[in-house]
């Protein structure tokens, strides 16, 4: 049975099919997504590779990066990650044409409404088209694996962190900060403590960017479009170099990652006895790398941006691969 992976992040969603091929491939766009039923680009047919044009019951979506240029796009987090309008697009965007098969979904939480609602929606034979071509694909069912929790249980099984180990897990998303402290016995997780901070990833680094006096000045940038530029090595927006945010930028992320790391250690005070080591992952994690590196009991997974989807494919039997070429091309 075929299974779809599926991980709506803040930032980017991912996704990947595990069926009966050896390895799996991830496709990855920026998680923005714009309504664009009356709008030109439906007629024109405008379309790249990383923003796709879907259809979904009449009504057209462009997602990606080319949706972030476009009055009205809305980011995943914005919209609320279980309104139908959201991630059926985002879903089918990258659903292979005649699909059948489960849809296996990461989420940092486990809310019941939400999760049934999300079911609802998803179950059963949908058409729809992606860059004017149609597509139909049929969903069996929908399972829901909360996302920290799935890339620990990954790294104790496959030897990243020692099974004897208590760890701290902090994932750094594009919006959330998901912590927990856990232990591994008779192959499962033994959660100790857990928290989830809204707005404190990625987000909240680019937003302390913006409001600096010499960003603020130059009055044309956006937290979008500096996550963007972040994302891919730059400190200036576009194609403008001098739209530039250099200058601010080592200690805006010095003083995002000293309230991060406070933070969670306040929270966590009572269990940290129990902790022998702490991971980081998530997306933004990259940009903490040289403060974390060689630091004794601190480590980065590896991938850490890839973590939490790898850790998917790795449950639902899948054998991870390496980021598909198109995003290779956009980390280079």
């Amino acid at each position: 049975m075929n299974t779809l992976c599926v991980d709506i992040g803040n930032f980017s969603v991912l996704t990947a099919v595990v069926g009966s091929k050896n390895t799996t491939l991830i496709n990855k766009i920026r998680s923005l997504i714009v309504d664009v039923t009356h709008k030109g680009d439906v007629r024109d047919g405008l379309h790249v590779e990383d923003s796709p044009l879907v259809e979904v019951k009449g009504k057209f979506f462009k997602l990606g990066r080319q949706a972030g240029r476009q009055p009205g796009c809305l980011s995943a987090a914005e919209a609320g990650k279980n309104q139908p309008e959201i991630f059926l697009p985002m879903l089918f965007a990258n659903t292979p044409d005649g699909f059948e098969g489960t849809v296996s979904m990461l989420v940092p939480s486990r809310d019941k409404m939400s999760e049934t609602w999300i079911r609802s929606a998803i179950l059963g034979t949908h058409t729809y088209s992606v860059n004017k071509t149609e597509r139909t694909a049929t969903f069996t069912d929908v399972e829901f694996h909360r996302e920290s929790d799935t890339a620990l249980h990954y790294a104790y099984i496959t030897g990243i962190v020692p099974q004897t180990a208590g760890t701290l897990m902090i994932d750094i998303g594009g919006g959330t900060v998901n912590a927990l402290i856990a232990t591994f016995e008779d192959g499962e997780l033994d959660i100790l403590w857990r928290e989830s901070y809204d707005n404190r990833g990625g987000i909240a680094l680019a937003k302390s960017i913006l409001d600096t006096d010499c960003v603020k000045a130059q009055k044309s940038m956006s937290v979008p479009a500096i996550m963007d530029a972040i994302a891919t090595g730059k400190r200036y927006v576009g194609n403008r170099p001098d739209r530039s945010f250099e200058l601010v930028f080592d200690d805006c992320v010095k003083a995002w990652f000293k309230s991060i790391r406070v933070t969670v250690l306040s929270a966590a005070d009572a269990y940290l006895d129990e902790v022998n080591n702490i991971i980081w992952m998530g997306g933004s994690t990259e940009l903490l790398r040289p403060q974390l590196e060689d630091k004794e009991g601190q480590m980065v997974f590896p991938n850490p941006q890839l973590a939490n989807i790898n850790a998917l494919i790795h449950l639902c039997g899948g054998q991870v691969a390496t980021i598909v070429a198109k995003e290779r091309a956009n980390a280079a």
